[in-house]
């Protein structure tokens, strides 16, 4: 079983790294009670669906969220979405998060303005740590994630995955219950191979 996870590429924008995990997030599902009420900023990125979605997701949480376009062009569509949701929308691109003693005060545009905001959610780039599947040459799909069953099986057999290798936005329980998943799947696999060895052993 290969469960080796993914990784996130953050924006390159000063004060994401360094904020990463506290004023700066990606999961209003994992933080989004943790910083309800706040002025919240959503910065539009490469991950265009995913930041879109996200301005109007994380409204959920808090009255005062403003989305930052940051070289996104939305659509006529797209932007009547987000102003039904209550959600402003800033077209200057981002400069940097602005931090001060430690904590997210705001998001400074390139034309030197600051917009106060303490929390600050992006959408990082998904990339699964897929080398070893890859190599041994498991099937992708149209997304470039690597194909499984619902075990986890690969089509390379006797190979599965579990987690976020194989499923981004598992989080760490579902990515646990596919790792017991395919752990039994596994197991049965093996008892097969026992079982037909001992038959033609007879």
């Amino acid at each position: 079983m290969v469960a080796t996870g993914l990784r996130d590429e953050l924006p390159d924008i000063p004060g994401v790294h360094e904020q990463w995990g506290s004023g700066v997030l990606h999961c209003p599902y994992c933080h989004g009670y943790e910083v309800r009420d706040q002025p919240i900023a959503v910065v539009g990125g490469s991950n265009r669906p995913f930041t879109i979605h996200q301005a109007s997701l994380i409204r959920q949480w808090s009255d005062d969220v403003v989305f930052f376009t940051n070289g996104i062009e939305l659509s006529e569509n797209e932007r009547l979405r987000l102003d039904a949701r209550s959600v402003g929308i800033v077209d200057v691109p981002v400069a940097r998060i602005v931090v001060q003693d430690g904590r997210v005060i705001g998001i400074e545009l390139t034309n030197g303005t600051v917009v106060p905001r303490t929390v600050v959610f992006v959408g990082p780039t998904f990339v699964p740590n897929d080398a070893l599947l890859r190599s041994i040459g498991c099937t992708r799909l149209d997304n470039g994630w690597v194909a499984t069953d619902p075990t986890g099986l690969t089509s390379v057999d006797g190979l599965w995955a579990a987690g976020n290798v194989s499923d981004s936005p598992a989080q760490l329980i579902n990515s646990a219950a596919a790792g017991s998943k395919a752990a039994i799947a596994i197991n049965h696999y093996l008892l097969e191979l026992d079982v037909t060895r001992a038959v033609s052993a007879v």
